[in-house]
């Protein structure tokens, strides 16, 4: 794609490992150039990835200011991201309502800026945010000052002396890295039934996979929410690729048992049940869990203690439907909005019977919890835990 007239382009640092890592960061080397003056003189820029987010950084000789960037007169630093088979999409900073703001393509992209220092603006973003995609790119930055067309020109090689182009031609080959989540790691109380008090809420399903689990999954997708699926050991290997796929769309997965057994009791037999169904989730997707919740929601000391044992929290709910009863899908949803409050679990079920009515109760029960300004999380998310993950090709 061809720098848009009146651009700026500016040095992009890359630094790519050469093969697969456990790294949680790529990138991110500055790369300098010389001083060409001017209104808005970027001297340097860096590109990198940590964990979740892709990460630029770029650097002027003199302070970046509101003013330069104010959008509504032409002011913007882009970095231009361009893909096989993918139109060349730039993700731009923006001084915009009094703020600083990540834009593409007319929308905002979810994300932070900040400023270490005034000459320098940091972005953070998640690829799929911008509608980026794992893999290469060629990529170039892009900087045009506000008013920068107002100016006189000073210079026989660039336009103004509020423009820049650097590389004068030409791209850097970048990647975006796939993010493969490993595991997390737990803190705090051994059991819980509830997370803290706020606006975010979890749901959570029980005794998958099972056929339902894709309707589900396309659901979530559809609604733009995550969940958290507590699956039966046994069933897993014969799901892998289903699993997977709700790790790569943001959803959690937890541990429900091998054959949802009545493990209240504890024993060395409880924790079989909880090392095999973790080596069978581990096996299939490479994630370890770190959230178990009892079959029945029986439990007792020495279970609860095995689970964190194996790095797992045991957890139950504050709001239950009953729905594994099939008390119609207007139950179910009159159940839910009547009992959740914020930091609410919703024990619901994607396996083990018929969920048609679970499956049904989902947009109702979401759309009139969002609608109240609820939002909705993964349970390691609600619990504040973090999570364990490498960067792959």
């Amino acid at each position: 794609m061809r720098a848009p007239a009146a651009a700026v382009t500016l040095a992009l640092s890359l630094a790519f490992a050469a093969s697969a890592s456990a790294a949680t960061t790529q990138g991110g080397e500055m790369h300098t150039v010389k001083a060409d003056g001017g209104s808005l003189d970027v001297v340097g820029a860096s590109f990198g990835q940590r964990s979740r987010e892709l990460e630029i950084v770029y650097r002027s000789v003199d302070a970046i200011t509101p003013k330069l960037l104010d959008e509504a007169k032409g002011g913007q630093i882009c970095t231009v991201f361009d893909q096989a088979s993918l139109a060349a999409r730039a993700v731009c900073v923006v001084r915009r309502d009094g703020k600083w703001q990540i834009r593409s393509r007319g929308e905002r992209v979810e994300g932070s800026v900040s400023q270490p220092r005034n000459t320098e603006l940091r972005l953070r973003f998640e690829p799929a945010a911008a509608k980026l995609r794992v893999g290469l790119a060629d990529v170039y930055v892009t900087a045009t000052a506000a008013g920068c067309s107002d100016q006189p020109a000073a210079s026989s090689v660039l336009a103004t002396p509020c423009e820049h182009r650097v590389p004068r031609a030409g791209t850097y080959p970048a990647r975006v890295w796939d993010v493969k989540i490993t595991g997390c790691r737990r803190h705090g109380a051994g059991q819980v039934s509830s997370g803290p008090s706020g606006k975010r809420i979890a749901l959570t399903y029980d005794d998958g996979p099972s056929t339902y689990t894709p309707a589900f999954l396309r659901e979530l997708r559809t609604l733009g929410v995550p969940a958290t699926f507590f699956m039966i050991g046994q069933q897993v290997a014969a799901n892998g690729s289903l699993v997977r796929s709700m790790l790569r769309d943001g959803n959690m997965v937890a541990n429900h048992s091998w054959n949802h057994a009545n493990l209240g009791g504890g024993g060395a037999g409880a924790s079989a049940q909880l090392r095999d169904t973790n080596a069978a989730i581990r096996n299939a997707t490479g994630f370890t869990p770190c959230l178990f919740r009892p079959p029945y929601g029986s439990t007792g000391a020495d279970l609860v203690s095995r689970a964190n044992a194996q790095g797992m929290t045991s957890v139950l709910w504050s709001v239950d439907p009953l729905d594994w009863r099939g008390p119609g899908t207007g139950s179910i949803v009159s159940t839910v909005l009547g009992q959740i409050r914020g930091g609410g679990i919703i024990l619901s079920h994607d396996g083990g019977g018929p969920r048609s009515q679970t499956l049904a109760a989902m947009p109702q029960i979401v759309h009139t919890l969002k609608r109240r300004g609820y939002k909705f999380v993964t349970l390691t998310d609600l619990l504040g835990y973090s999570e364990r993950i490498k960067l792959v090709r």
